[in-house]
């Protein structure tokens, strides 16, 4: 199958699942329609290439991915994956050096995260699950990487317990494996120490199946776990100099690093934003603000609220319909304006406008159409261009 007609297959799947069940990527397909391109779906569809029905599973991944981007990044879950985007609050997690984006791959050509639990504070779990959702989303820029998958090697020696969280365990395992557009391949964890049993079961309750068969120990002493990584195609020279290999692992040099790299591109990001970026590296440094402030947590965006009540005191103009005179389309302004996390379709809902076959099996989205004929997307673009009128007038 060539990729044309996968990407078509898999737009048509997208279309065929109920906007209720997927309104995370609804939503960012509107707000932010440059990361929702055929680029981004396209790596979902090769992910799931071994499998004859990917398009299906490559559909559920896409809509997964939405939603669980949604659940960890809240309100900034459209924004781009960069410390100047979705990641520009949370800078400081990266310094902590529990995860760490290896600069090397593997003899196969995947990414290696590098995993260091004894640098992991307690306090800071919820921070290290946006953490590996950035770099993961690092590694996918490379091209081969993106291809080829990556691995995760976690060195044990000397963690324990308070090391440990099963949520952050649980978000970690579950997303690298069903949701992203890449493929996590294997696991490694060496030096291993009596704390390993009391988590072991734990962990493999929340891996797949394939993670399991994928599951690789390191124990012995430093010469022959590194003998041990050589025989699965990871040689010296990619391994952390903690594990006797060659690479100085240092958080402020990959921050460094990435901030020149995204600095390099525009994007959807303002210049403030931009310079927020850079104070927040330098707050991580430790320049102007104590190293141990938390970030409060974001609430995911809720697009399964009930829709707020349509406005019964609309006045009855004879107007065209979805014109500025529209009372329909004043009160889903007012909706909107009222609670913006409000998905467009449930304002469009709470001003009057009615879509009968929104959720009918086998009708698509792009072919919905209201009681006076009117599509929903033209609907969605009436209101979102009433938005910007009124946001520019009250800015005035």
């Amino acid at each position: 199958m060539d990729a044309e007609t996968g990407l078509r297959q898999l737009k048509a799947e997208l279309d065929s699942i109920p906007d209720n069940m997927k309104a995370s990527f609804v939503h960012a397909q509107h707000v932010a329609p440059d990361l929702v391109c055929d680029q981004h779906l396209s790596r979902f569809l090769y992910a799931e290439d071994s499998n004859t029905q990917n398009h299906q599973l490559a559909a559920r991944r896409v809509v997964n991915y939405w939603k669980h981007r949604n659940k960890v990044f809240g309100e900034d879950y459209t924004l781009p994956l960069t410390l100047s985007g979705a990641m520009k609050s949370h800078i400081q997690s990266l310094y902590d050096g529990f995860l760490n984006l290896l600069p090397l791959k593997d003899n196969f050509g995947r990414a290696i995260i590098f995993s260091d639990p004894i640098k992991l504070a307690p306090a800071r779990f919820d921070n290290q699950v946006r953490v590996w959702w950035y770099l993961v989303h690092v590694a996918m820029n490379d091209d081969v990487a993106l291809r080829n998958g990556f691995i995760i090697i976690s060195n044990a020696r000397s963690s324990t317990l308070n090391n440990f969280d099963a949520k952050t365990t649980a978000a970690i395992c579950t997303s690298g494996d069903r949701f992203f557009p890449i493929r996590w391949r294997q696991t490694h964890c060496c030096h291993t120490n009596p704390v390993f049993p009391l988590v072991a079961a734990m962990v493999k309750s929340v891996l797949s199946k394939e993670q399991r068969e994928t599951f690789v120990l390191h124990n012995g002493t430093c010469e022959q776990v590194l003998e041990s990584f050589r025989e699965e195609g990871i040689p010296k020279e990619c391994l952390p100099t903690d594990l006797g290999g060659s690479i100085i692992v240092s958080p402020e040099r990959f921050v460094r690093e990435r901030l020149t790299v995204e600095g390099c591109f525009k994007s959807e990001e303002s210049d403030n934003a931009s310079q927020l970026c850079v104070r927040s590296t330098e707050n991580a440094m430790g320049s102007t603000v104590d190293s141990g402030m938390q970030v409060p947590e974001k609430k995911p965006i809720d697009h399964m609220k009930t829709a707020k009540k349509k406005a019964s005191n609309a006045t009855k103009q004879s107007v065209q319909p979805g014109r500025p005179g529209d009372p329909r389309m004043n009160a889903a302004v007012q909706a909107k304006l009222e609670d913006p996390d409000l998905p467009l379709l449930e304002a469009l809902a709470a001003g009057g406008f009615v879509f009968e076959d929104i959720n009918t099996p086998g009708v698509k989205s792009s072919e919905v159409r209201d009681k006076d004929g009117v599509t929903v997307y033209q609907r969605r673009n009436q209101l979102l261009r009433r938005l910007r009128k009124e946001r520019k007038r009250t800015q005035i």
